[in-house]
């Protein structure tokens, strides 16, 4: 009986040391989540895309850079879920946007958009700025023009010389509502104007506020200007940096 009582003290202090042991363990870190933020890499309305391309690298910047193995899903204009596998240190991600000949502007949505199995990483994807863009060819123009009131207004768009003489014909819009829209593509730099004149006797039978609405490669832009009788009422020079950076400047009064 001795024994056995020695026996039974000796397994309950290595039963107490093992438990002593297991209480001394270090406790479980847990690592806190971060944001890794997602936005394009142009945050800007309009991207000027070359008159002749087939296709534009929309890319996507990362506030850091992605975990090894990341698998990026996205979803553009709504449509089916894309899935885009990145390397260790990526910290941006290109997305191709096809451009049919036949197309001068282009918009494109992004949505949808995280990095799967973020939250077993211990972070979180948020989207930030714009999250739409529109594409538009670098020669492309295009003006729609609005008033209020009953008169029959009709636009016509056409070529400047350097001096601001009036050249030839490029586009013509002649409804009945209180809409009309003309367009030009592959412009070439230089000058370019707008008439607008009131049928049937091209006269203005009142003055009118007039609104145009433009979008180029450029930018988009919204003119208003009072428009006593017919003749030139918007004036534009459009210019190509060797960047290939489009711009325009224009007036609602004669700048010759």
């Amino acid at each position: 009986m001795k024994h056995i009582y020695k026996f039974s003290i000796v397994l309950l202090a290595v039963f107490t040391f093992i438990g002593c042991n297991v209480d001394d363990d270090d406790a479980i870190t847990v690592l806190p989540m971060k944001e890794l933020t997602a936005s394009f890499d142009k945050q800007v309305n309009v991207i000027a895309v070359a008159d002749d391309a087939t296709s534009y690298d929309l890319v996507i910047k990362f506030s850091e850079a992605l975990p090894s193995y990341s698998t990026v899903e996205y979803s553009l204009d709504g449509g089916v879920t894309t899935l885009a596998a990145s390397s260790q240190g990526d910290n941006s991600l290109v997305i191709p946007i096809s451009f049919a000949a036949t197309e001068n502007s282009h918009t494109v949505s992004v949505s949808d958009f995280i990095v799967v199995n973020a939250a077993a990483r211990r972070f979180t994807t948020n989207f930030t700025g714009n999250t739409t863009v529109q594409m538009v060819r670098q020669g492309y123009f295009s003006a729609k023009m609005t008033w209020e009131g009953g008169q029959d207004l009709d636009l016509y768009l056409g070529t400047m010389s350097s001096g601001w003489a009036p050249g030839f014909l490029l586009d013509s819009s002649e409804g009945v509502t209180n809409e009309e829209n003309v367009s030009g593509s592959q412009l070439e730099d230089g000058n370019y104007g707008m008439v607008v004149l009131e049928w049937p006797t091209n006269t203005f039978s009142q003055p009118v506020d007039i609104t145009f609405d433009i979008v180029t490669a450029g930018g988009s832009f919204t003119l208003t200007k009072n428009a006593v009788d017919f003749g030139f009422h918007w004036w534009g020079t459009k210019s190509t940096d060797a960047d290939g950076n489009v711009s325009w400047t224009m007036y609602i009064e004669d700048p010759s």
